[in-house]
């Protein structure tokens, strides 16, 4: 590495870290930040509760932070740089502009690989402390109880049943709007459909619903309406609270797993293979926003701090935008789960190189 490697990284770095201060303040201040502070004031909740629910949410802000802080750095530093006419010297003295780069790229390299180590590993630890604190305290609100999330219960052998719960009311110990998968070594017996559902002695009470039982060929075999059905259990409300997980706070090994197991059983397993390659594509967009931001730099040598602030959120938001939009396309079999996670990134690499390749021939 170089002394002008190192004088640009040294830059990028500082500004890299103004960004993820800048916009982790700015998605937590308007809401959690909000939430907790009335919930510390008002409510009495202990100090160090809020703390604690704050630090485990941090990590699924940070996983869409790191992307856009890699933005902003690259659009602040590169500015500032062609500013001082320093972009004009080190060109002159035959260093290309994609030369010139290289700094860049390795600091979204470096954030390329803490979104992942966040998605693959402090995202589902932080997800289960957060949990835990949630089961700890009473006086936490409903918000913090995720909904549509889904759980197994194993307890029984020869048994495992997934569950899939739109809402879960902790001070009731009540589940809301249930689905339950039953499989034994055969597959799958039994779908059972409840309003509501809770753990009693030892069995599973659903309540006001519906169950179907399926034949060794997967067809459904029995139609049963219920106001009150009972299955055995072992589980316990507060480990069923504890063990509940979306799929986007999975790792990408539990996720695929998942997936694989859902496909054996017939269900439609799109979103699912959606949010697992949107697991790769998101880590990715640090490197593509780097190249973006080279060339946008340097078209904005006079930018200050709030303009390039300004042109990074707009940048942020349509990437996201569309990200959402191939998103919906692949859900909806339009395109392929992968080709809907990676379009955007795909645009973001021909943009960038079209931009960095003028920019670096004038």
């Amino acid at each position: 590495m170089t002394i002008l490697d190192r004088y640009i990284l040294k830059q990028a770095v500082v500004n890299f870290a103004f960004g993820v201060t800048l916009f982790v303040t700015i998605l937590t201040a308007g809401d959690l930040l909000f939430r907790l502070t009335r919930l510390w004031l008002q409510a009495g909740l202990a100090f160090g509760t809020v703390v604690r629910v704050f630090v485990y949410s941090i990590p699924s802000f940070l996983i869409y932070v790191l992307p856009m802080a890699v933005l902003l750095s690259v659009l602040l530093t590169m500015s500032r740089l062609a500013a001082g006419s320093e972009v004009i010297a080190f060109r002159s003295s035959g260093i290309s502009l994609k030369r010139g780069a290289l700094p860049f790229f390795l600091l979204a390299l470096w954030a390329c690989t803490g979104t992942v180590i966040l998605s693959e590993w402090a995202l589902p630890a932080s997800v289960i402390r957060l949990q835990q604190v949630v089961g700890e305290e009473s006086a936490l609100p409903d918000w913090l109880v995720q909904e549509n999330t889904f759980f197994t219960d194993t307890s029984v052998p020869g048994t495992e049943r997934v569950f899939y719960v739109k809402r879960i009311d902790r001070e009731k110990g009540q589940l809301h709007d249930v689905i339950v998968q039953e499989f034994d070594q055969r597959g799958l017996t039994r779908i059972i459909n409840a309003e509501q559902a809770f753990i009693g002695t030892n069995q599973w009470v659903f309540l006001n619903g519906v169950y179907y039982e399926m034949d060794e060929a997967g067809r459904v075999e029995r139609v049963v309406r219920y106001q009150r059905e009972v299955i055995s259990t072992r589980q316990t409300i507060a480990e069923m609270v504890e063990a509940r997980r979306k799929p986007q706070e999975m790792s990408f090994a539990e996720l695929s797993a998942f997936i694989d197991r859902e496909g054996k059983r017939g269900q439609h397993t799109a979103p699912l293979e959606l949010m697992l390659w949107q697991k790769t594509a998101i880590p990715f967009a640090c490197l593509v926003f780097a190249l973006l931001g080279v060339p946008l730099g340097v078209t904005s040598p006079r930018a200050g701090k709030s303009v390039g602030i300004g042109i990074s959120i707009l940048i942020v938001f349509g990437y996201y935008v569309f990200f959402s939009l191939t998103g919906a396309l692949a859900e909806g079999g339009t395109i392929g789960p992968f080709f809907g996670a990676w379009f955007g990134n795909f645009i973001g690499v021909a943009a960038g190189m079209i931009l960095l390749w003028v920019k670096d021939s004038h």
